[in-house]
């Protein structure tokens, strides 16, 4: 496979991925792959660049004007061929990417003005993790935008094809009212008017339309449920051939895995392969779709297992997991086994109930190499070949000459966890010596590349290089630079032409750390060099491994 062919790896989706994307659309070389493979016209590509033109300015207007926005980043673009071929409102590759639908931009029903407000919507959805109130915390973007721009938008909400259609229709209804509430920046209530803040955002109702904002999220909230019950009954058909074929290959094959249910309980074995029962019982109602992937996914489990444990001088001498091995997850190690378990009771997955999600099987074999590879490590299979000691000195005299550059509002905003941090020396020295705690999981990537395929490796990565904007506070800001460090090196394992680009701009690190003055190009550069110098100490033991994996 090359890179090209991973952003269609599933029929079900398109994939607009991060490095084909700029402020001002899709790059050219990939609208000219999207009208070869799927018979994009020039309008559609028009369409589709015009509206994410329109997102990225007027986004980055409100963020520079309102403390609540955030300014844009590029994700990932996922687009659902069909109104009902994959799960509604999830987050594609870790909130990595807005799944939209093919249909969102065709010139035929839609328009601009509504796309770039998906991307909106979409944003916000991904930040806050809730459904129900995006439409109306994203009240801020209709409040400059001209009489003719809103009906736009409201006249393609009312002719688009996507299964949640009503909530975009009810918004559309709502704009009158959405256009009078305040904001505290765009346009604060006058001293004189009564007028109520919305919890969680920076707008405030007044006491006239105080009925309308919970009335909007209610309809949104409607909607939400009727789109999700619609999916499932679209996918609810169970099949009983494909449980009893699926049942068949267990008994013959005895994939050397763990079938779990809900609570950890093991519902097959490979031990006793024929007890088939447990697993009979929680598949009873299951979709036929469903229990196709289900197939599927343990076949994948399945072969990583054999083909990691074939290269194996002697698979017996692998170590017992840590007692604290997480027990969830794609796939796990299970702790008292030493197998690779998938639970049916999964949360957030359905795996009974739908298709499995595109690019989750990818993810799932990435996570079941890498369960095996960790424990490779933890046996001390991918040690550290040469001296890094001036190589981690290097690096925190690096650090603390950048803390101590650092703009005085920043270094006043994180002054309390810099003490913290000096008390073991340096804050330079604290900040290395919490990156090479996260080195098991650089030893782990280097032996998870050999058993990788291109998809399951580019799946893994686009996981894992993701915005940690919100997993730290404010204070916390030289603790999210060098875990970002650390994570960069994933994109050493990548088919990324531009992995600097693509790091920098999906992750609001360019905002964080080179708009706010901290960093500048070239020294973001020596650093990512000193950490990937730190890397490049480790070596994989070649006489544990018998040949290289596929």
């Amino acid at each position: 496979m090359r890179l090209a062919d991973y952003y269609f790896h599933d029929e079900r989706l398109l994939l607009v991925p991060i490095e084909e994307l700029t402020p001002g659309g899709m790059r050219p070389e990939f609208a000219g792959a999207l009208r070869a493979r799927c018979a994009w016209g020039d309008d559609r590509v028009a369409l589709f660049n015009a509206a994410f033109a329109l997102y990225w300015t007027r986004t980055a207007a409100l963020a520079a004007r309102a403390r609540d926005w955030a300014p844009p980043r590029l994700r990932h673009v996922g687009l659902a061929r069909e109104p009902l071929a994959v799960r509604p409102y999830v987050q594609l590759l870790n909130t990595s990417a807005w799944m939209l639908y093919e249909s969102d931009f065709d010139p035929a029903v839609s328009h601009p003005e509504f796309a770039a407000f998906l991307f909106v919507h979409g944003d916000r959805m991904a930040q806050s993790g809730e459904i129900a109130g995006a439409a109306l915390h994203t009240a801020a973007y209709w409040l400059e935008l001209s009489d003719e721009e809103c009906a736009a938008f409201a006249a393609a909400a009312a002719r688009t094809q996507r299964p949640d259609a009503g909530g975009f229709q009810a918004l559309a209804a709502a704009l009158p009212w959405l256009r009078q509430l305040y904001h505290e920046a765009l346009r604060p209530p006058p001293a004189t008017s009564i007028a109520r803040p919305i919890p969680g955002s920076s707008l405030f109702v007044p006491r006239h339309l105080e009925q309308h904002p919970p009335a909007l999220v209610q309809a949104w909230s409607a909607v939400a449920r009727q789109t999700i019950t619609a999916f499932h009954a679209a996918w609810r058909k169970p099949a009983i051939t494909a449980v009893t074929g699926f049942c068949d290959w267990l008994a013959a094959d005895a994939p050397p895995l763990l079938v779990t249910g809900r609570g950890g309980r093991i519902l097959w074995d490979p031990d006793t392969p024929t007890r088939l029962g447990a697993i009979r019982s929680d598949l009873r109602d299951a979709s036929g779709a469903a229990v196709e992937d289900i197939h599927a996914d343990l076949a994948v489990i399945a072969r990583h297992t054999r083909a990691f444990l074939a290269t194996l001088v002697d698979p017996e001498v692998l170590p017992a997991p840590a007692p604290n091995t997480e027990q969830t997850g794609y796939s796990y190690l299970h702790r008292e086994r030493r197998l690779i378990a998938y639970n049916l009771h999964e949360a957030n997955m359905e795996r009974l109930q739908s298709p499995a999600l595109p690019y989750a099987r990818a993810m799932l074999g990435a996570r079941t190499v890498h369960e095996w590879t960790h424990l490779a490590v933890d046996a001390g299979w991918v040690p550290q070949a040469l001296q890094a000691a001036e190589l981690v000195a290097a690096l925190a005299d690096e650090l603390d000459a950048v803390v101590a550059a650092a703009p005085l509002a920043i270094r006043a905003r994180t002054q309390p966890d810099l003490q913290t941090l000096a008390t073991a020396g340096t804050p330079g020295t604290a900040l290395t010596r919490i990156l090479l705690t996260r080195m098991p999981d650089y030893q782990a990537n280097l032996l998870a590349c050999r058993f990788l395929d291109l998809a399951e490796r580019e799946t893994y990565i686009r996981h894992n290089i993701r915005t940690l904007h919100g997993l730290y506070a404010p204070a916390q800001l030289w603790r999210m630079l060098i875990r970002y460090l650390s994570e960069y090196q994933y994109l050493t394992f990548s088919a990324v032409a531009a992995p600097v680009e693509f790091f920098l701009r999906s992750t609001w690190f360019d905002a964080d750390f080179i708009a706010s003055g901290i960093l500048d190009a070239e020294r973001f550069a020596s650093l990512t060099r000193a950490v990937a110098r730190i890397c490049a100490t480790y070596r994989v033991d070649e006489t544990r491994f018998r040949a290289v994996g596929n």
